[in-house]
């Protein structure tokens, strides 16, 4: 066992005995090797939980000044070693650990590893601690993360899962020239915006490059006139649910993107039968081909929002919904960029339009899109009232219900329609 024989901090191994030192060659007592690994663990555990408390410490005296260092976070990583991001991430978690003090007991006395603590202070609040670390209690890292995964501060472990808080890390190691190639991708879509980029949009517009080609009139499924999403219908007791397809794996994603899809898409139509080539509709675009490439053209191929630069995969959006009414016409038809599409099917952004029929927008609120945002205590608006605006479903339909009547032909019977299935188009054969 590694037990501290002095105030000094002398460690001494404890392998001399019980099958673990003099002979060699004897083979060591298994249950002896599992305590003194697990005695490792919970030691482990209880200097996390003492290095955090010092941290916080730290913090409050400024510690990184005594040495000439800019911040704590310089500290950590010139003096004991962490790397930029895991600095970042101890001293978020020890401050989360002052407020929880059920939990940081926990990783003291080592019934939670420093790793599962991190994942649980990322959720838990002192209103709902104990009854996270009930959940976590046997469960791996691993598990831990998928059961903290899309859920808020202050959520609990049986609420539903929000796949818009889903994130997925993804890292890569590059030459020096990709790297370069990487910043100078960055940099272009980041003048063509106007704004900076968060590096979800810009792989996701990578990953459109290469998925359809280069955006333009004759470029597979980048051409103007094709959607950039198909949708396939399962029958599926979760009515609610909505993944989209990528590289052979199923990943649920938030409801606004099927209903940025439902305005700009290929359907393909129910894929769940027995197969019958005779019950298998003919794919549709939701927008004809012709009108798209028309919208897009008479666009000029960007987004319409007032200083929005976006101009690569523009989708289009019926100003009046489908589900409402809404035609495929020029004048209900506006293109929009991935990001002024979401908020416009969220209630955050809407479009207005005159009886010249002038486009205008406004936010959530009713402010011009240009105008500066409110002061004192006005607050925008809660979701439940934003439910309903134009472009967002109507209140008294779940978001499964507004889909299945969208595509439902007029005066055709309800179906039973449940699970949408999302995918981008742009299979090179195909193109």
């Amino acid at each position: 066992m590694f037990d501290r024989d002095n105030d000094e901090g002398v460690v001494s191994s404890g392998l001399d005995g019980a099958g673990f030192g003099g002979d060699r060659d004897a083979a060591p007592d298994w249950r002896q090797l599992d305590r003194q690994l697990r005695g490792v663990a919970r030691r482990r555990a209880a200097l996390d939980a003492e290095e955090a408390r010092w941290l916080v410490l730290a913090q409050q005296v400024e510690l990184h000044r005594r040495f000439g260092y800019a911040s704590l976070h310089e500290y950590l990583e010139r003096t004991l070693g962490y790397g930029p991001r895991a600095a970042r991430e101890r001293l978020r978690v020890a401050s989360a650990l002052q407020i929880l003090p059920r939990t940081a007991a926990a990783l003291a006395r080592g019934e939670q590893s420093y790793s599962a603590v991190r994942e649980l202070t990322r959720v838990v609040r002192q209103d709902t601690e104990r009854v996270w670390l009930d959940a976590a209690a046997g469960k791996t890292v691993h598990e831990i993360e998928t059961l903290v995964a899309g859920r808020k501060p202050g959520d609990l472990p049986g609420d539903p899962v929000d796949p818009a808080e889903v994130r997925r890390v993804v890292s890569f190691e590059v030459s020096a020239e990709t790297y370069a190639l990487w910043r100078d991708a960055r940099l272009a879509l980041e003048l063509e915006r106007g704004e900076a980029v968060p590096d979800d949009e810009l792989l996701r517009v990578l990953c459109l490059g290469m998925l359809a080609g280069a955006p333009g009139p004759s470029s597979g499924a980048g051409k103007r006139g094709r959607a950039a999403y198909q949708i396939a219908l399962m029958q599926c007791p979760d009515c609610e649910r909505v993944t989209q397809d990528g590289g052979g794996r199923t990943v649920e994603v938030p409801a606004t993107v099927v209903a940025r899809a439902r305005c700009d898409a290929r359907v393909l139509g129910r894929v769940d039968g027995d197969g019958d080539v005779h019950v298998i509709a003919k794919p549709t675009q939701t927008i004809p081909a012709p009108v798209r490439a028309a919208v897009v053209a008479r666009d000029h191929g960007r987004c319409r929002v007032p200083g929005c630069r976006a101009s690569r995969w523009v989708e289009v959006h019926h100003v009046r919904p489908r589900a409402q009414g809404g035609r495929h016409t020029l004048a209900n038809l506006i293109s929009l960029c991935g990001g002024h599409h979401d908020a416009v099917h969220v209630g955050r952004l809407k479009i207005t339009r005159s009886a010249s029929g002038q486009v205008g927008f406004v936010h959530a609120d009713g402010r011009r899109y240009d105008a500066p945002p409110r002061t004192g205590d006005e607050r925008d608006e809660p979701a439940a009232v934003r439910v309903g605006r134009d472009g967002a479903a109507p209140m008294d339909l779940s978001l499964a219900q507004w889909i299945e009547r969208s595509m439902r032909p007029a005066g055709a019977a309800r179906s039973t329609h449940a699970t949408t299935i999302l995918s981008l188009t742009g299979d090179p054969r195909t193109r």
